[in-house]
């Protein structure tokens, strides 16, 4: 089993990736970074068609989790965790991802909307809440 952080490129992935190491820590499991880019954003991250390669192998997709978890790691001595870029729907991602590894948590940072902001806009924190195959900790920020 493992802990997924499900981590975005904001402040917010400090405070996950720490109560995930934290969990982990508690737990003796290892953490599992993910990072879902959303179609529209692969389009500028990919300049070019990359015949027969997943999208998720491919380097620069990769060095964007990796950039996301060093900068949100910053000087600890914590180990690693391991990081893996997914594309599509963020929250059907992070869920498919924490299926896949038989997650025994999910950590995500969500933020505090008003209910007319949670329903026009919805909520990927929420959306993983009901759709998450493990328990899912939610590090309240905002």
């Amino acid at each position: 089993m493992v802990i997924v952080a499900a981590i975005d490129d904001s402040e917010r992935a400090a405070p996950v990736l720490q109560e995930a190491q934290t969990i982990a820590t508690n737990f003796d499991e290892a953490v599992h970074a993910v990072h879902v880019l959303q179609r529209s954003e692969l389009v500028k991250v990919l300049e070019k068609d990359i015949e027969g390669q997943d999208l998720t192998d491919n380097y620069e997709v990769q060095q964007i989790g990796e950039n996301i978890v060093s900068r949100a790691t910053g000087e600890s001595t914590l180990p690693e965790p391991t990081v893996s870029v997914r594309v599509g729907d963020p929250a059907a991602e992070i869920s498919a991802y924490a299926e896949e590894q038989d997650a025994r948590y999910v950590v995500i940072g969500g933020r505090q909307r008003s209910p007319t902001g949670k329903a026009l806009f919805g909520s990927v924190t929420q959306d993983v809440m009901f759709e998450s195959p493990a328990p899912v900790v939610n590090v309240a920020l905002d």
